[in-house]
């Protein structure tokens, strides 16, 4: 009768450590598959963002060049419209981005490219070079 009991009592241990050794497994299973999918949603909207970011500096970069087009053919108004679109454009990464440095360099293009739409707009004679150099700072951003 002892040994029966005795049996009995360590297949109960054994079912109990069975038991529980079953159970913390599921739940670190449980953790790593919920930290992956975060990470992962994560991943997908970064992925996005820059997806964003990266269209409207190439919307951006097109209209400065569309604006070096029509200041060469002496069509000072429409230069002036392209540039305010691309202002816009630049506008719309200031409002979405969260990055510091790229940050400080787009508001500081806005204010080159607003600066030269008000020459513009005032009629006074704006040179190709400063809309060269919007665009290989446009290009810049763009590398990163």
């Amino acid at each position: 009768m002892l040994r029966f009991i005795g049996l009995l009592v360590l297949l109960a241990l054994a079912f109990g450590f069975g038991y529980l050794w079953g159970k913390a497994p599921t739940n670190n299973l449980e953790q790593t598959v919920k930290n992956f999918s975060r990470n992962m949603v994560d991943t997908t909207l970064g992925i996005e963002r820059d997806f964003h970011r990266r269209q409207s500096l190439v919307d951006a970069k097109g209209r400065v060049i569309q604006a070096k087009a029509e200041l060469l053919n002496k069509n000072t108004t429409e230069a002036a419209t392209e540039l305010a679109e691309a202002v816009t454009s630049l506008e719309t990464i200031a409002r979405g981005g969260k990055q510091i440095d790229p940050q400080a360099q787009v508001r500081e293009l806005m204010g080159k490219i607003k600066e030269l739409r008000l020459e513009l707009s005032l009629g006074k004679k704006v040179s190709s070079t400063k809309l060269d150099e919007i665009q290989r700072e446009l290009d810049g951003l763009l590398g990163k």
